[in-house]
């Protein structure tokens, strides 16, 4: 029988049988047979019901597929933003999760400067193996402590220090592609990936483990690992329940992912103090290069414990790793699809480094690399590399628009359909890196665009982001030119998008590679 005859029968054995997931998790835990989170829900999805939205039998059916299928995920919040445009908001029901999501920019910034609308939401949490416990998933006055301690180890007097390491990262990634890969056709991701992985481990943890340490490569390969439990997780709210979660397959081997990137964490730190010696002073390391260096010399970094540092290390790792790549890779996809931005860019390039377009790229030469900039805060409106913020409804509040958002309720934004509408981007599937000039910015709403977020929660390391990009792409634009191969996407909005934590490219970022001569 088709599934979509299937599901609405079954639809009361499933909420019976969410219902007992619930009450069992509650009498596991010593709660009364009427837990909190059971009203809760209840309540949320009584007071969101006047809200359109897809139907809960067609949410299972379609979401799951959509979601285990990758890219359906994405084309499908999509259209659901698509099809509700005409109203402020919609909700989204499946399993014990009730998302509200926003499509007024009125509503967005409230949501995102409301004090009160701090606390991240429900699915943040399967994120803690990978990116441990920092700013991405810390909510209250343990957020606030955590966020004054890491953010003056981000300023930008430090991020200078870090060009050289990016720009040498990013020349050895150009010399290999220069050396095995001239004139063939690859999957350009993978490689950005290894590249902005060194760039990180470098400047964020500044350790100097061979590369062949065992720890390091396990290190890295539970990166790709714990996004993948994230996005099963993610992809099944139902396992977001934790007690559900312990007594699933999964737990096993998120449990040993969890291990190794604790372990190398929590190693890396210990060395660093071990060499700082017992006598109780600050950490004074002889090279203050790195952000970890600095949040231990520093008197608000030192008050943390190593539990608590090593979660910070591992979200900026992790953050700072997975979205890199991606918005790297759909930058050389980008230009190799549009050769006169590619043009663009290499004169602007040119211009900077002179006549030795080998030399290391420098701090003063990122001030004036302004088209390629724009090239890529352009991929980050038209990819919205990192596509969802979500944020957990304490208490009952009321929208700008009117929308009732009840406790207990997630207030989602996908940016998406927030960064394509027309009123702020004219044209808004074409796209434009000169929508950036200062003169095309003036009067535009300042939540119309947010690649990395805004209000209290915004990134902390988005400087740190544009950084690492720009010494990237005039590292290898220098000394590379990418073309699109024969059946490939002839323009930016032909490229098949994918929902993978970060947003990404369905089955590769594939380019040719040749040499500049």
């Amino acid at each position: 029988m088709h599934a979509a005859l299937v599901l609405p029968a079954l639809l009361p054995l499933l909420l019976l049988a969410l219902l007992a997931v619930l009450l069992a998790a509650a009498c596991a835990r010593g709660r009364s047979l009427l837990p909190d989170e059971v009203l809760e829900l209840v309540r949320a999805r009584r007071l969101t019901r006047d809200l359109p939205g897809p139907g809960t039998a067609d949410l299972l059916f379609r979401a799951l597929r959509a979601v285990d299928g990758g890219r359906g995920a994405y084309a499908f919040l999509s259209a659901l933003c698509r099809r509700h445009a005409a109203g402020p908001a919609f909700r989204f029901c499946l399993g014990h999760v009730t998302m509200v999501y926003l499509l007024r920019r009125e509503d967005v910034e409230f949501v995102l400067t409301s004090p009160g609308l701090t606390n991240k939401a429900v699915m943040y949490s399967a994120l803690e193996p990978f990116v441990g416990r920092g700013l991405a998933t810390l909510g209250g006055e343990e957020w606030r402590r955590h966020r004054k301690a890491v953010t003056p180890s981000l300023h930008l007097d430090i991020l200078r220090h870090f060009v050289a390491a990016f720009d040498r990262h990013a020349a050895a990634l150009a010399t290999r592609l220069q050396q095995h890969h001239h004139g063939r056709t690859l999957d350009v991701a993978p490689l950005c990936g290894e590249c902005a992985n060194a760039a990180v481990l470098e400047t964020v943890m500044s350790t100097e483990v061979p590369d062949d340490d065992a720890g390091k490569l396990a290190f890295l390969e539970a990166l790709p690992a714990a996004q993948r439990h994230y996005m099963r997780r993610t992809a099944r709210p139902w396992l977001l329940v934790d007690w559900v979660f312990a007594h699933s397959g999964q737990h096993g081997d998120y449990v040993r992912v969890q291990r190794i990137l604790e372990d190398f964490t929590e190693r890396i730190i210990r060395e660093k103090k071990q060499a700082a010696g017992d006598d109780g002073e600050l950490y004074r390391p002889r090279k203050r290069l790195a952000f970890l260096d600095h949040v231990l010399s520093s008197a608000e970094g030192a008050a943390l414990s190593d539990d608590e540092l090593a979660g910070e290390v591992k979200t900026l790792v992790a953050i700072a790793s997975s979205s890199s790549m991606d918005t790297l890779s759909l930058f050389l996809y980008t230009v190799a699809i549009r050769q006169d931005i590619q043009e663009r860019v290499w004169q602007e390039v040119s211009a900077v480094l002179g006549e030795d377009l080998s030399r290391p790229v420098t701090p003063e030469d990122l001030a004036h690399l302004g088209y390629t900039e724009r090239v890529f805060k352009e991929v980050l409106r038209f990819y919205s590399v990192v596509p969802l913020f979500a944020r957990r409804c304490p208490a009952d509040v009321v929208l700008p628009s009117g929308v009732l958002a009840p406790r207990g309720c997630q207030l989602a934004v996908w940016l998406p359909h927030l960064h394509r509408d027309a009123d702020a981007f004219p044209d808004p599937d074409e796209f434009d890196p000169d929508r950036f000039l200062p003169e095309n910015c003036r009067g535009r709403h300042p939540f119309a665009y947010l690649p990395f977020s805004a209000g209290a929660r915004n990134c902390v390391g988005q400087r740190y982001a544009m950084t690492f990009l720009k010494t990237a792409a005039a590292a290898l634009v220098a000394r590379l030119r990418f073309e699109v191969p024969d059946g490939g996407p002839r323009s930016p909005r032909d490229v098949p998008l994918i929902l993978n934590v970060t947003t990404a490219v369905w089955k590769g970022t594939r380019v040719t590679v040749f040499r500049r001569t």
